[in-house]
């Protein structure tokens, strides 16, 4: 079976918009910084872009963030 998997990297932002990581489930406060999943070559819609915190992001870096913490 092929899996069709789209290269990704993270992006910092500054919530705009209470949000919650993906990772740990914690709040991000609007204002606050935090790191948005984004497509290299292709587009991933923002319904399910994970968004990580600035916690998780200093505590396991965008590697093993973007790999996925529960393979």
């Amino acid at each position: 079976m092929i899996e069709n998997q789209i290269e990704t990297h993270l992006v910092k932002k500054q919530s705009k918009f209470p949000a919650v990581c993906t990772n740990c489930d914690s709040k991000i406060a609007p204002d606050k910084v935090y790191y948005l999943e984004e497509g290299v070559e292709e587009h991933i819609h923002s319904l399910i872009a994970r968004k990580f915190c600035s916690n998780c992001y200093s505590k396991y870096g965008e590697r093993i963030l973007v790999k996925g913490m529960k393979e």
